[in-house]
Order: C-alpha cells, then structure tokens, then sequence
C-alpha cells in the first residue's frame, strides 16, 4: 500500500497547550485538528521526521515497540510537561525501512535510543489524537538536502510494497529566526515572510530541487529549522505525483513560522 497521505506540520511548543502561552498558537491548532487525517485517510502507521532528532554518521530510524516520550525543553509551563503521548510503535517496519536503506548504499541504521522528541509530539498531539496510531520516528542527519531525498526515496520503495496504510509527517518551521525572536511584541516580519511565501509557493509547484537551491542569503536570514531536512525526507518518500495543498501559514514571535502543508496521492 503506499503512502495515503503527507503533511508538513509545524512543532513549536505552544502548540501543545495554547491557553499556557496566552492563545498563542491556537489557530494552527484548530487547523491542524481540522484536517482530521486519521478519520480521513485510515492510517494504521505513522512516519514521522523531526528537526529535533540529528544523528551524525547515519540516518537512524526506531525500531521499538513503544518510542518514549521525550521532554526535549526547559523553562515552559509546567501543563507542557503534563501532556502524554505515547504511542506503539512498529519495529517490524522499521526494520525493512533500515534494509532497503542499506540495500541502496544509504547509511542508515535502528536504534531505540531516541524516541519521540516535542518536534514529533507537538505536531501529531493534534495530527492522530489519542496516540492510537503506531508511530515510527526518522532521524535527520547533516547531510545534504539530495541526501535526504535519497533516502526518502528508499522509505517511499518500501511503502509501495507494505500492506499498511501510511501518513507521511514531517515537523519543523521554514522561518525559525532566534535572533529575531520577540516573544513580547511579536510584531510580524515582513521580510520573512515574503522569503517564505517564495519557499512555499516553490512547494506548491513541487519544485523540491529548487527549494534544495534557495537563495542561500535567504535561507540564511530565515534559519530554516533543521535545514528543512524532514521535508526532504518526506518529498523523496512521496515523489511528485502528490497534490500540494496550503492549509495555513501564521507567524508567532516575530519570525517563526507555522506553516501546514498537506500533500494527497494521485
């Protein structure tokens, strides 16, 4: 079965409880839930790409039963650290993923030392409710954008052949500017923001080789979260035959962007 489904997702911690970060955030939260994919698409496997999950020398992917839930921050509110998420997960999967990896010369490797970071959690709080759905969390590396559409391609070989129904998730925020970050006036960035419509109208047109070629002093000034490698990831597992679609794209704090992409199959 292949791929039912993509989304890129953003993973900022006020997602998971807006009302603790006085409303911020909560308009992508209603967009998020609105999509209902797991109601819509049936799936019954996850994969999901992380910003916040780098490996060094290889690509990792988890292979246990249950990936922990991890609390990869400090300094939020404490109903941050209240919320469980806590998933199965599909070592099986996992496995034939790291294979067909190796099969193509792609460094890559299980472990089940990692788990499930807030890159992952945040997002699919809202994406697959309950935790009903088997998770499988992908790392990025610090390789280059074709790399991770490579080994996108191997995952995607491997879904064209599983019975499973799966959705393809990838986290992360194409605006992720700290050094212009204004958690009290928060006043919008105009400048970014056109730098990030230019990137996501490329997503739009599926041209992912040319996101890959940005405008390198523009990808500098947005400081694109974890080099958007988790959507390379997901654009070789899914190709171009799938349908882009903008749900939604706001900014908090000044330059930090919340933009929701989903992508159907043909």
């Amino acid at each position: 079965m292949p791929l039912v489904g993509a989304v890129y997702a953003p993973n900022a911690p006020n997602l998971i409880a807006p009302e603790a970060f006085g409303g911020s955030g909560g308009d992508t939260v209603h967009d998020l839930r609105a999509l209902d994919l797991v109601a819509k698409l049936r799936p019954d496997r996850i994969l999901v790409a992380t910003p916040h999950w780098v490996s060094r020398s290889r690509f990792l992917v988890h292979e246990g039963d249950r990936p922990r839930q991890l609390y990869d921050f400090t300094g939020l509110p404490p109903q941050v650290s209240s919320i469980r998420y806590e998933p199965r997960g599909d070592p099986a999967l996992a496995a034939r993923l790291v294979a067909r990896g190796r099969e193509r010369q792609i460094p890559v490797g299980g472990t089940t030392e990692w788990g499930l970071d807030h890159g992952a959690w945040a997002a699919l709080l809202h994406l697959s409710p309950g935790a009903a759905v088997p998770v499988v969390p992908l790392s990025i590396t610090a390789g280059t954008p074709r790399e991770h559409m490579a080994w996108g391609e191997a995952i995607g070989s491997v879904l064209a052949e599983t019975e499973h129904r799966v959705l393809f998730v990838s986290t992360g925020s194409i605006t992720h500017s700290f050094s212009r970050m204004q958690t009290s006036a928060g006043r919008p960035w105009p400048e970014g923001e056109q730098m990030e419509k230019e990137v996501v109208d490329l997503m739009l047109q599926r041209e992912y080789e040319k996101v890959a070629d940005f405008d390198p002093r523009k990808w500098g000034l947005l400081e694109p979260e974890g080099n958007l490698s988790p959507f390379f990831v997901m654009a070789g597992a899914m190709g171009k035959s799938f349908a882009p679609r903008l749900i939604s794209s706001h900014q908090i704090w000044g330059a930090f962007g919340l933009t929701i992409l989903t992508f159907d199959p043909p």
